[in-house]
């Protein structure tokens, strides 16, 4: 009877979200789309006029980023590391807590509930891919 209880047990607490079936891993954007590249765009910043971001991602499943702060601070933050991704393959999870929706063309930050932000702003948390770091070069950030 102990047996019949632990397993019972057990399956319950294992119950608490379903699996990604194999067609849904065989479908994600981890599986079906060219995701490394560099993306580029300007986050929304309460204490300045904007977060310039660029984001390297890189196989295996590493990562570049370059920050600068817009109309405040001159020093831009550099680093790098490691990302993984969830069990849907759909979303990555930079090893420093940032957590993007990974799309064809673009990135989406998304909140520590992995939910999209929403709100006025909400399509300013979003990173666009671009074809060479020529293209920062020659296009540089928009300022807002």
């Amino acid at each position: 009877m102990k047996n019949v209880s632990f397993i019972v047990i057990l399956l319950l607490l294992g119950c608490g979200q379903p699996a990604p079936s194999v067609e849904d891993i065989a479908t994600s954007s981890r599986n079906t789309l060219q995701w490394q590249g560099i993306y580029h765009g300007v986050f929304p910043c309460p204490s300045c006029d904007g977060m310039d971001t660029t984001i390297e991602l890189i196989l295996p499943n590493h990562y570049i980023i370059h920050t600068v702060r817009l109309g405040s601070d001159p020093h831009p933050y550099s680093g790098n590391g490691t990302f993984k991704w969830d069990n849907t393959g759909n979303i990555i999870i930079l090893d420093r807590g940032h957590i993007y929706q990974v799309y064809s063309e673009h990135l989406y930050l998304l909140d520590v509930q992995f939910n999209r932000i929403t709100g006025p702003d909400a399509e300013r948390y979003r990173v666009n891919k671009i074809t060479t770091k020529e293209h920062l070069k020659n296009n540089p950030p928009e300022q807002y």
